[in-house]
């Protein structure tokens, strides 16, 4: 038997235990560290727009100048989830 070490994808912390599972049968997973800002995270995402590290590839394409629909298809989602996580973080293009 092998196993991972699973990390907090908030403080990365490696101080995680089980929490139950989420109605979709996922594993929940919590982080025990008190300074983690958020305390409970699945380790793997069934929708990759929920996958925190997507989010963040599209905020480093929008500054980078790509597009909405460029995106979308890059990443594999939808264009109107790229949107929406833009309206959600509120990014100001610098002129």
């Amino acid at each position: 038997m092998v196993l991972t070490a699973i990390k907090c994808p908030h403080c990365g912390s490696d101080d995680i235990v089980k929490n139950g599972h989420y109605s979709n049968g996922k594993q929940r997973l919590m982080c025990r560290n008190s300074e983690c800002p958020r305390t409970s995270f699945v380790n793997e995402y069934t929708y990759k727009a929920c996958n925190p590290k997507i989010k963040e590839d599209i905020l480093r394409q929008t500054v980078n100048g790509s597009g909405t629909r460029a995106i979308a298809r890059s990443l594999g989602i939808s264009p109107n989830t790229v949107t929406s996580t833009l309206k959600k973080r509120k990014v100001l293009s610098t002129m």
